[in-house]
């Protein structure tokens, strides 16, 4: 899986320096849209708190939830998911911050996500 090169590009600007300063510069706008994303609701509010956070805050959060659910999920959606979080270096230890708890059907995630997923691949 290959992912578009800007899409790669917006992943690899947020990382900043690497420093701590960088990481929760991103972090912390990535956490509110996981928060914002963690409802029942998530197919209804997925393109406002993609609006407003952007691709690289929401496409991290999709890609840590992914990976968590992996087991019941597509390959490719779980290949897209790696693809994202390799890029993402400066990352904290444990990612389960920016998990989106939707309470809903893992494989819900692709029916919300395919659009982003297939936006953002090659």
């Amino acid at each position: 899986m290959k992912l578009d090169g800007t899409f790669s590009r917006e992943i690899k600007k947020v990382n900043g320096d690497g420093g701590r300063e960088a990481k929760f510069l991103f972090l912390n706008p990535t956490k509110a849209a996981a928060k914002s994303l963690s409802t029942t609701k998530v197919k209804d509010v997925f393109s406002d708190v993609l609006r407003q956070y952007g691709r690289a805050s929401v496409g991290v959060c999709l890609a840590a939830t992914i990976i968590e659910r992996e087991d019941r999920l597509e390959y490719e959606t779980v290949q897209w998911a790696r693809e994202v979080m390799k890029l993402w270096t400066n990352r904290p230890i444990d990612t389960g911050c920016v998990v989106i708890q939707d309470g809903l059907h893992p494989t819900k995630i692709e029916e919300y996500a395919r659009s982003l997923i297939r936006a953002t691949s090659m």
